[in-house]
């Protein structure tokens, strides 16, 4: 009952940030943002009390950049200075989370996937290769740098999810793994929709792709425990 009250709070949180995109509510996202990490920080931490110790910090650290990426991203309209503060935050967040995942492994006590299988590291080379190359000729000087090591880090996050594989709870795996692919579509769609061209409905996918990314991780990571 406990999880399922849990789960409509977050449901009210999500409907609410995803309204202001069809609804013009004053403060929308002032309100009901900042409370999608602030749950699922909660949340994580309300069943993770038997997780080991590191496991819970790295989670909880990759959590507060995001929440802080979060915040700053809100008023990257008013100044470039709080979009690079953002993604600067949000690049913390996937550092964490790419420890987060190696410390899982590391528990496990199996050899990691991509030490027995480094080819599946081309797709998220290639990747990154050719979104690097289409926002290029798009990007100051300063972004040119700041976009190139933010897709390093989120790539590289992504991969050690996908190094998980084979070293726990099969569910744990997919749910994470899912996760990053969908924090990697959410912030693909923010450079697209920023410095190429705006996309239909652009601040709804993105936002819906981050918070499934976001509640997939923290699922997922739990998952492997119970």
């Amino acid at each position: 009952m406990k999880k399922f009250l849990l789960h409509a709070l977050f449901a009210v949180i999500v409907v609410g940030e995803l309204a202001g995109g069809f609804i013009p509510i004053k403060n929308n996202e002032l309100i009901f943002k900042p409370l999608i990490m602030i749950w699922i920080a909660g949340y994580f931490f309300l069943y993770a009390k038997g997780i080991d110790k590191t496991v819970r910090k790295l989670a909880g650290f990759g959590f507060l950049a995001s929440w802080g990426g979060d915040v700053l991203l809100m008023f990257a309209s008013d100044n470039e200075l709080f979009f690079i503060l953002g993604i600067a935050s949000f690049l913390t967040a996937q550092v964490f989370y790419a420890f987060l995942f190696l410390r899982t492994i590391e528990i496990s006590g199996k050899k990691s996937f991509l030490k027995k299988q480094p080819v599946w590291m081309i797709p998220y080379i290639a990747f990154g290769l050719i979104v690097y190359i289409v926002l290029f000729p798009h990007l100051d000087a300063v972004l040119k740098v700041a976009v190139l090591v933010y897709l390093i880090a989120i790539l590289i996050m992504a991969s050690t999810a996908l190094n998980r594989y084979g070293n726990g709870h099969p569910l744990s795996f997919t749910l994470v793994f899912s996760g990053t692919l969908l924090f990697v579509l959410s912030d693909t769609l923010i450079a697209v929709n920023k410095f190429l061209t705006a996309i239909p409905l652009g601040g709804l996918l993105i936002m819906t792709t981050y918070i499934a990314a976001q509640y997939l991780i923290m699922t997922g990571i739990l998952k492997q425990y119970e």
